[in-house]
């Protein structure tokens, strides 16, 4: 067996019904043609044959994790509310498969946060989960065209990077707590 003409294994005998794995530890790199060929060994009356072949590439995963308390909120959340989309793995990363419904920041060294979370449109009933209030990086706060009831809740004043917060078309009931309200006519929050 060789490698674009190199020698990569000599004198390859499998016995009867035995199942034969081989394997290189040096990894081919780079956007190289590699050509693997198989020639029969000198004493061999039949040629070469392969049953199967497996090759594998190496994903570049340099970015970091997302921060876990951000992940263990977003789960709570999801598992509170039955969300019914496909988050698993990192709700981040990789950026092309990050979670639907979530933005993230990516500020260099530092683990990505979620900055946005929009489940409006998503079934979601009972009241605005606790949890919520311990995403303390979001921005965005969409839950809007839902069935939410009760009151917007107090600890959501303890989000001080909420730019905007989208509770439409719910059933929500009471007033809205003075801090958020106050937030709102100062134009720091978009209510």
């Amino acid at each position: 067996m060789t490698v674009n003409g190199g020698l990569l294994y000599k004198d390859l005998i499998p016995g009867y019904r035995a199942a034969h794995t081989l394997y290189s530890v040096k990894p081919y790199t780079g956007d190289n043609m590699y050509q693997l060929s198989l020639s029969k060994t000198e004493n061999s009356t039949l040629p070469p044959i392969l049953n199967a072949i497996e090759v594998y590439k190496a994903k570049d995963f340099s970015q970091s994790e997302t921060q876990q308390d951000d992940v263990d909120t977003v789960t709570n959340i999801k598992n509170a509310y039955g969300v019914a989309r496909n988050w698993q793995g990192d709700p981040c990363g990789p950026v092309k498969y990050m979670w639907e419904g979530l933005n993230c920041s990516f500020n260099g060294l530092n683990p990505p946060r979620i900055i946005s979370l929009n489940l409006s449109s998503s079934g979601l009933t009972g009241q605005i989960h606790y949890s919520i209030s311990q995403l303390n990086m979001l921005q965005y706060l969409d839950l809007s065209n839902n069935s939410l009831n009760g009151p917007l809740p107090v600890f959501l004043n303890k989000l001080r990077s909420l730019k905007v917060l989208n509770v439409g078309k719910n059933k929500l009931t009471g007033l809205v707590p003075s801090e958020l309200l106050e937030r709102s006519k100062t134009g720091s929050l978009s209510l």
